[in-house]
């Protein structure tokens, strides 16, 4: 156990920076996800009235921006008390939940079906990094 939580990021008393390194693993996972299989499978998301066919470079882009997010969450998870890591990592939620918003209400190149789990996830980081900022920016 102690070398499991030797690789952890610090929590400070609270979960949001497991909940954020969780957040930022799923998504580097997709970015593999993007490269390596179908763009069919990892476009699934976007199945929506409107969407335009999976192909093999908006799969990359997709992609690409699930690496960045990536990466952002991972530094902000270790780096929980850093008042910039903190706002980018919440910014990166933002994005999310603007993302999915579009796509389903404006775009209809995503169904709400699909788009739920982003909402979970993006408005629960949302709710979370406001509720929290005081807490983890004063340590």
């Amino acid at each position: 156990m102690d070398k499991l939580s030797s690789i952890l990021p610090p929590h400070h008393g609270g979960y949001l920076p497991l909940f954020i390194l969780y957040d930022s693993v799923s998504a580097a996972i997709h970015t593999v996800v993007c490269y390596l299989s179908s763009p069919t499978a990892s476009l699934r998301q976007f199945s929506g009235p409107n969407a335009p066919p999976p192909h093999p470079l908006l799969a990359h882009v997709y992609g690409v921006k699930n690496f960045y997010t990536s990466v952002i969450r991972l530094y902000a998870a270790y780096n929980i008390t850093d008042p910039h890591l903190y706002d980018l990592a919440f910014w990166s939620f933002v994005g999310v939940l603007f993302l999915y918003i579009t796509e389903v209400f404006v775009y209809k190149n995503a169904r709400l079906q699909e788009a739920s789990f982003p909402y979970v996830l993006a408005g629960s980081g949302v709710v979370w990094m406001v509720l929290q900022r005081d807490w983890y920016l004063s340590q």
